[in-house]
């Protein structure tokens, strides 16, 4: 089973190119992906000439799909997005906490969570696009993992936490949600910086890892093969 996130920084070639749906699509298509976790997702906006990107992507990868919008943006929404190589059964947004809870103007970050049914069994996807300031993502973390560890459902999280890896690791690990290593993800040219993220719950083993770079956006996607273990 291959888990991919990928920041597509709404569609555009490289971090200030062209958007360009139907090349996304195909690097999309590209991943052989089962899970696909996308952040910072158009839907109808001017700046996506009114494209659904979550829709066309899912069209590319012939995989069903689910957009979790965020907030409102001009001529649309923008949000995350997940698709799954099988059903996606339920699906919902979860408003992540603004740093002090009275700062309405603060850009309202989300995760998506949706229960999916792949060839292999039932797994729970949550994909998050956790704020930049390193105070507030902190918190919405936090929120993140009690949500995510709970219950006995396989469960994987992945999504741009705008942390490094060694921030998260202790947090993840004590919420049972182990984060998977890997290289930088961020930015897509040189990467330095781990902050795209995958999350594991018990009965999940990493067996690969790759950060590919790609002509979109301006992060790398991260891909990880992953593996059901035997009771």
């Amino acid at each position: 089973m291959r888990l991919v996130t990928f920041n597509v920084h709404h569609g555009t070639v490289g971090r200030r190119g062209p958007v360009d749906v139907e090349r996304l699509g195909a690097v999309c298509a590209g991943f052989d992906a089962d899970v696909l976790c996308l952040q910072e997702v158009d839907v109808g906006t001017y700046r996506a000439r009114g494209a659904d990107l979550a829709a066309e992507v899912g069209r590319a990868t012939g995989m069903d799909h689910a957009f979790g919008a965020s907030r409102w943006f001009p001529g649309g929404r923008y949000g995350n997005a997940v698709l799954v190589r099988g059903t996606i059964a339920t699906a919902a947004v979860v408003a992540l906490p603004r740093v002090p809870s009275w700062r309405v103007w603060q850009e309202r970050r989300t995760a998506l969570e949706v229960d999916a049914v792949l060839d292999d069994g039932p797994l729970r996807v949550i994909g998050a696009h956790l704020a930049v300031r390193r105070p507030v993502n902190e918190v919405q973390l936090r929120h993140l993992l009690e949500r995510a560890g709970a219950g006995p459902r396989p469960t994987v999280v992945l999504g741009d936490l705008n942390r490094t890896l060694g921030s998260i690791e202790a947090a993840a690990a004590a919420a049972g949600l182990p984060a998977v290593a890997h290289p930088p993800t961020f930015p897509a040219t040189s990467p330095s910086r781990t902050i795209d993220h995958v999350l594991l719950s018990s009965g999940l083993e990493a067996v690969a890892v790759e950060v590919r770079p790609t002509p979109m956006s301006d992060h790398a996607a991260l891909l990880v093969d992953v593996q059901r273990r035997l009771r």
